[in-house]
């Protein structure tokens, strides 16, 4: 329960009132009293808090039944206005795949659309938007999880596979690395192979980087920039650490540019303290050219 409230934002005293008022809710209990909810349960509370934020009432929902409440959450518009025009109903079929969990259709989908557009025009012209909209209608409950995973995992083995190369001697090196707690990484892929084609060597650290693995990394590799993912925002506390932590031990060497829509709050505080901020992942190819000495024509 402690981490189901974690993750929708639900207090535990509202899912166990829910548990015994509504019926709706059917955890299975272990041995020692523990409840033990399914992914379907998880999508199922995330759609019916955006419900409540619509000014629907908790009976209203419960009396619908958790049949009609599965059934509505799976269905619903899909916007996909910011998704280029050719690519909008592709874009919308490769989310209702997900929707359905057919995994060979969201395979398929993702295959004609490199082929129609290349992978770098796909990636930041339909993926990243698909992409977030996928996010949105999780967090209303409108996707399950698997779906979501069954379009970012395939795009991410894709970017994996695209990081097999040889770095060339003669270019300056980035290394580019999620920051701590955040395991979002297609983000961070991204920008990696944007860098690269952008006349950088790159170096890609992973998920849940501290800043003492960067700092060594870019002492071995004598990186000319680093560059942190941040997708979902941190408490302050831990940002506040995270930049004194960047300040005193990574500006020292190199240039540093943090992305993502997670560090959103924090740019000003981040551009006084010397750090660059992108608040989408394809734009650091705009300051490529200035960070490699060159003029800026972006």
């Amino acid at each position: 329960m402690k981490r189901l409230s974690e993750l929708t934002g639900l207090s535990r005293h509202v899912l166990r009132k829910w548990e015994q008022r509504y019926t709706f809710l059917s955890p299975r209990r272990t041995t020692n009293g523990y409840r033990l909810y399914d992914l379907e349960e998880l999508q199922l509370l995330l759609f019916l808090k955006h419900q409540l934020t619509n000014g629907l009432s908790i009976g209203r929902l419960a009396r619908q039944g958790r049949a009609a409440l599965l059934a509505e959450m799976n269905a619903g518009p899909i916007d996909v206005h910011h998704v280029p025009q050719d690519s909008q109903t592709q874009a919308r079929d490769l989310i209702q795949a997900a929707r359905r969990g057919d995994q060979a259709a969201v395979d398929r989908t993702i295959a004609l659309i490199i082929q129609q557009r290349g992978f770098d025009e796909a990636l930041t012209g339909v993926f990243f938007p698909v992409l977030q909209t996928i996010g949105e209608l999780w967090h209303q409950g409108r996707i399950s999880i698997t779906g979501e995973q069954s379009v970012s995992r395939t795009i991410q083995r894709l970017l994996v596979q695209s990081h097999q190369h040889q770095n060339r001697t003669t270019r300056p090196h980035a290394l580019i690395a999620c920051v701590p707690n955040d395991f979002h990484e297609i983000g961070a892929m991204s920008a990696a192979r944007l860098l690269r084609n952008n006349g950088w060597n790159t170096t890609y650290l992973g998920p849940d980087v501290n800043v003492d693995v960067v700092r060594l990394a870019c002492r071995r590799r004598h990186g000319k920039l680093v560059l942190f993912s941040c997708a979902v925002e941190p408490p302050s506390s831990d940002m506040k650490n995270l930049v004194d932590d960047i300040v005193r031990q990574l500006l020292p060497l190199t240039k540093v540019v943090m992305g993502g829509r997670g560090a959103d709050s924090y740019r000003d505080w981040l551009e006084r303290r010397g750090i660059r901020y992108i608040v989408e992942i394809e734009r650091v190819q705009a300051i490529t050219p200035r960070l490699l000495g060159r003029s800026n024509t972006a």
